[in-house]
This record gives structure tokens, C-alpha cells and sequence, in this order.
């Protein structure tokens, strides 16, 4: 027996190509998160299984939400071949947000890398002391390489710059549809 049974394939590959639905961006990266859920609690549940059954009796299915261990594995294939449909179709629809997802991940990256430098500038001491020849110690005013305030201020910069993208993103997350039938995902769930 292959995994998942032919069945299973023909009837995911006849949904996905007949009438197609839609739903937003939004709507879909919700439903995208239960059939990821579905998948890893019924991989958990595998994997716990036991691969054996004594000879000659009835598998236990209860643990497989009433379905046998091979119906179970069969299962699981099909998901996550409705999966990577699902995430054809939502990466599809999300070629219109493509250069702001690529600007939100650069700044995320810049902000990282700014706040690094400012933390190390807040930690960096005002003065140092060296020895001097009469045995005592001389304090020594230490200049800062960058201002605080002006990384703190470009920081600041940079964090509302990706706030405004982010939020013109979850605008268009609501109106931008991506084209697939859901209730091949929720007959699933």
C-alpha cells in the first residue's frame, strides 16, 4: 500500500482544481495554523504508537481518533499534501505583499542590530582609571564613539517605519483573497 492511497491524492487534486473559493490572507494564515495543529497532533499520536499488535487481534483505534495506525499515516500524507497546496495557493496570493515582507524583514534585521549597539553604549563606561607613578590611581574621562541619543533616535525611526509597513500589511491581508476551497481544509479538521 502506498502513502497516502491513491484515493486520497485524486480526491485532494479533483478539490483543489474544481471551484475553487476564497478567503483573505488574514483568514487563511488561521486556517493554515489548525491544519498545521491537525498535522503535529496526529504525528505526536504516531509517533507514540505502538508498531506492533499481537497476531490475530483487533488494533486498538481509539488512540487514532477511531481510525487504525495505516489509516492514521495515510492521514497525516494527506494533510500535509494539502498543506503545501494551501501554502502554493497563500504564497501566490501573497506576491502583492512580497516587497513589503522582504522591507519588514530588512528592518527587523536593522533593529536587532541597532539595539545591540545601544545596549553596548549604555554599558559602556564614562571613565577608566590607570595607575599613575605616585602609586594612586587617575580617572580618565572615556569619550563615546556613537551618541546614544541619535541611535536611540534612528532606532526609534526604524521601529515606526516597520510599524506602518506592518500595518499597511494587515490591510491587505484582510482584502487580498487567496484562491482555495476551505472546506477541503475544514472537512479535514
Amino acid at each position: 500500500m502506498s502513502y497516502p492511497p491513491k484515493e486520497m491524492v485524486e480526491e485532494g487534486e479533483r478539490a483543489n482544481k474544481g471551484g475553487t473559493m476564497s478567503l483573505s490572507i488574514a483568514s487563511a494564515f488561521r486556517l493554515r495554523n489548525k491544519l498545521k495543529e491537525r498535522i503535529k497532533r496526529l504525528t505526536e499520536i504516531a509517533g507514540r504508537a505502538e508498531m506492533t499488535k499481537p497476531e490475530g487481534t483487533v488494533e486498538n483505534s481509539a488512540v487514532f481518533d477511531g481510525k487504525t495506525f495505516s489509516e492514521t499515516v495515510a492521514q497525516v500524507s494527506h494533510l500535509m499534501t494539502v498543506l503545501r497546496d494551501f501554502n502554493l495557493a497563500i504564497d501566490k496570493s501573497n506576491l502583492a505583499n512580497k516587497e513589503a515582507l522582504i522591507n519588514v524583514e530588512s528592518i527587523k534585521a536593522e533593529i536587532a542590530f541597532y539595539e545591540n549597539i545601544a545596549q553596548k553604549v549604555r554599558g559602556a563606561p564614562l571613565y577608566s582609571y590607570e595607575h599613575n607613578a605616585e602609586g594612586g590611581r587617575d580617572k580618565i574621562k572615556l569619550e563615546p564613539l556613537l551618541s546614544q541619543q541619535e541611535i536611540v533616535a534612528h532606532l526609534d525611526l526604524l521601529k515606526k517605519r516597520k510599524d506602518d509597513i506592518e500595518e499597511k500589511l494587515s490591510a491587505s491581508n484582510i482584502k487580498t483573497q487567496v484562491d482555495f476551497d476551505q472546506d477541503i481544509i475544514a472537512k479535514l479538521l
